[in-house]
C-alpha cells in the first residue's frame, strides 16, 4: 500500500492550501496533467517560500474534472 505524504498549509483565516506535489497525491495523476488542468483553470495562485499554492477549491474543482474524464473513459469502454 502507498503511502500518501501530504503537506497542507494553513492560512491565519483557517484557509487550506495545497501545493502541487499534494494534489498530484491527493487526485492519483500525474504532475504534468495536474499543471495542465490548472493552467486552464481561473485559479487563486499564493506563492509562499518557492512555492505555489492553491485553495482547497481549486482542489474540488480539479477532483471534479478527473472524476468526470475518468467516468467517461468507464463508460467508452462499456459501449
Amino acid at each position: 500500500m502507498k503511502r500518501l505524504k501530504m503537506i497542507i498549509h494553513i492560512t491565519e483565516e483557517n484557509k487550506n492550501l495545497y501545493d502541487v506535489e499534494t494534489i498530484k497525491q491527493i487526485l492519483n495523476v500525474s504532475k504534468s496533467k495536474v499543471q495542465r488542468e490548472l493552467k486552464k483553470q481561473q485559479t487563486e495562485i499564493i506563492k509562499y517560500k518557492n512555492l505555489f499554492l492553491y485553495t482547497e477549491t481549486t482542489l474540488f474543482e480539479l477532483l471534479e474534472i478527473i472524476i468526470i474524464e475518468k467516468n467517461r473513459k468507464v463508460n467508452d469502454r462499456l459501449e
